[in-house]
C-alpha cells in the first residue's frame, strides 16, 4: 500500500509534469504560428523579388547576400500520391490496355486498403 505522503508526492510530481507539458505545448503552438507567418512573409517577398527580376530581365542574376548567394531556379515537386489519386491512375492504366482487359483497380485498391497498416500511439490531447 502507498502511504499518504507517497500519494501526495506522486500528485505533486504529476502536477509538475503536466505544467511542463502544457508550457511546452503552448511554446510549440507559438513557434508553429510564428513559423507559418514567417514562411508566408518570405513567400510574398520571394514573389515580389522574382517579379521584379523578370520585369528587369535579370532572372538569371546571382545576388550576393550575407552567408551566400541568391539565384532563381525552378523546383519540381511530385504531387502527393493519395489513395484517390492512385485509384485514378490505375483506372487510366487499365483504360489504356488492350480492349477486353479486366480493370482490376477495385481489387488492387481493396488489397492496398486492407494491407495499408497503421500505428497507434498514446498521446495527450488538450481540448
Amino acid at each position: 500500500m502507498s502511504s499518504p505522503t507517497s500519494s501526495a508526492m506522486n500528485t505533486q510530481v504529476l502536477g509538475s509534469m503536466i505544467r511542463s507539458w502544457v508550457h511546452f505545448d503552448n511554446l510549440a503552438a507559438t513557434f508553429a504560428r510564428q513559423t507559418q507567418q514567417a514562411r508566408s512573409a518570405r513567400a510574398r517577398w520571394e514573389e515580389q523579388i522574382i517579379t521584379s527580376l523578370r520585369e528587369n530581365k535579370m532572372i538569371n542574376a546571382i545576388i550576393q547576400i550575407t552567408g551566400g548567394k541568391l539565384s532563381v531556379h525552378e523546383e519540381k515537386h511530385a504531387n502527393p500520391l493519395t489513395l484517390q489519386r492512385l485509384e485514378s491512375l490505375l483506372h487510366d492504366y487499365y483504360g489504356k490496355k488492350a480492349p477486353g482487359s479486366d480493370d482490376e483497380t477495385s481489387d488492387i485498391m481493396a488489397f492496398i486498403k486492407a494491407n495499408r497498416g497503421s500505428t497507434v500511439e498514446c498521446r495527450l490531447k488538450k481540448s
